[in-house]
């Protein structure tokens, strides 16, 4: 099978799964936003902002190890054994951090919470390993079913939790439910038992990963704060209930990213391995497949662009209104976003982990300069620097370190793709800013025409797969 046939065929299975998990969680989020308020959002998304960054941790290097080695049975065992420990180690960490992040933010409510949150790194240690050896043998449909079960279980505990006066409390329990629904369904497809090994053998496992975990812990160190320093200055600087509006904004990056570029990526990784065995052309695979990615988000964009006050009143209603205004340059952003979205993994594939912790660290400074700068005068502006930051600086920078230099891309085929869609996503900027409705349609509608032509064969040719894939033509 073809590369293509086969990476396709791959994420049309894992998307069929992932979309509807996706669909479910996102119909959850219309109930509960009647259920819960704006305040009890953003309790939770305060606690999530170190809960998140410790999470980064929990996982840094092993599966990706696992995916990119050759090493078999035993070193998966040692990988698992080794995951178990790091997933003490962090429960203990944010144990620790509990009280110190409540007098942080002023509000001891946060100490029991914090520390019921996690709970969740133990147990989800015990699932890490089996769904990297999954991916590693690109079985996306276990995964895509194991998961989509699992979400379904954790949305109607949400919901009853929400519905029987809960609080903040229905968006933590059902958090640590899910690992452990995960274990079971894995225990069915993945063999591998779970044993702790002595010190000798993990000092040994570590000593193999040693060069990976590092880099990756750094990197993570660094993106995590630079796509969360906006946060902590909301919360800090603005109220709660500004804290809730902020966060529903963003969700639809995470979202749409989740949606897109996640399952691009989580599938990317290992048939990229896989297609570099067989001497095949990884730079331009790797580039059509962005320009898919790209025409995917697209129509999301277009929705939170052109759509930001029906959108936010159907879904959620009118007590968050005030999200709409932040959507527009919500959808550019996340534009600007996809394109270098699953680059850490390339990087990964090329074992060029030191370039992409300088470009990390070269990004990091951008980006907190621009929250800072743009916190200082409103929330608005914050995203706003965000997408103009990502257009003209971040872009930039993964192009000319990453595909460039890194992946060896050549100088015209860059500019022949990315000049032309930098350029329309600013004049999509401006239109947004200055120029009205029409102007904003002209752009999107030219951006997805100048996609379209780009792919052109290689498009309509996984078109075509995918519907013989999916109606069962031969």
């Amino acid at each position: 099978m073809s590369f293509k046939r086969s990476f396709y065929k791959s994420v049309s299975t894992f998307a069929f799964y992932n979309y509807l998990s996706q669909g479910f969680e996102f119909l959850a989020t219309i109930i509960l936003s009647r259920l819960l308020m704006p305040e009890e959002y953003g309790f939770v998304a305060i606690i999530y902002i170190f809960a998140g960054f410790i999470r980064l941790f929990s996982n840094v290097g092993i599966g990706q190890s696992l995916v990119r080695s050759d090493y078999k049975y035993t070193f998966h065992k040692l990988l698992y054994s080794l995951s178990i420990y790091m997933g003490f180690a962090l429960a203990l960490i944010l144990m620790l951090l509990a009280y110190p992040i409540a007098y942080f933010f002023g509000n001891m409510a946060l100490v029991i919470p914090t520390m019921v949150i996690s709970i969740k790194f133990i147990i989800d240690a015990g699932v890490y390993i089996p769904f990297a050896i999954l991916s590693k043998e690109l079985q996306f449909n276990q995964i895509g079913k194991i998961r989509l079960h699992t979400t379904g279980i954790q949305i109607l505990i949400t919901i009853i939790l929400a519905w029987q006066g809960f609080s903040y409390w229905s968006l933590i329990l059902p958090l640590i439910v899910t690992p452990v629904l995960q274990f079971i369904y894995l225990k069915k497809y993945v063999n591998i038992p779970l044993r702790l090994y002595g010190w000798r053998a993990t000092k040994m496992t570590l000593k193999k990963i040693k060069s990976l975990m590092a880099n990756l812990s750094l990197i993570n160190l660094l993106t995590y704060w630079t796509e969360n320093t906006d946060k902590v200055i909301v919360g800090k600087m603005y109220t709660q209930a500004d804290m809730g509006i902020y966060h529903r904004a963003f969700k639809f990056i995470k979202l749409s990213l989740q949606l897109i570029s996640g399952i691009f990526g989580t599938v990317l990784f290992p048939a990229l391995k896989k297609l570099m065995e067989r001497d095949g052309d990884v730079q331009k695979e790797y580039l059509d497949i962005i320009k898919v990615i790209t025409l995917f988000t697209l129509p999301v964009v277009c929705i939170l662009v052109l759509l930001p006050e029906t959108l936010v009143l159907v879904l959620w209603g009118p007590a968050w209104i005030n999200v709409a205004a932040f959507l527009p340059y919500i959808g550019m952003l996340l534009l600007f976003h996809v394109m270098i979205n699953t680059c850490s993994s390339v990087f990964i594939l090329f074992e060029k982990e030191k370039d992409l912790f300088l470009v990390n660290v070269a990004n990091s400074f951008i980006t907190i300069g621009l929250v800072i700068a743009g916190g200082f005068i409103s929330m608005l502006h914050i995203v706003k620097f965000l997408a103009l930051g990502y257009l003209f600086l971040t872009l930039p920078l993964y192009l000319y370190f990453g595909f460039y230099k890194a992946f060896g891309f050549r100088a015209r085929a860059i500019l022949r793709f990315f000049a032309p869609a930098m350029l329309m996503g600013f004049m999509l900027y401006l239109s947004v800013e200055f120029w009205g409705l029409e102007s904003q349609i002209f752009f999107l509608l030219s951006f997805i025409s100048f996609l379209i032509y780009e792919l052109k064969a290689s498009f309509l040719q996984s078109i075509t797969f995918l519907r013989k894939l999916v109606f069962g033509q031969k």
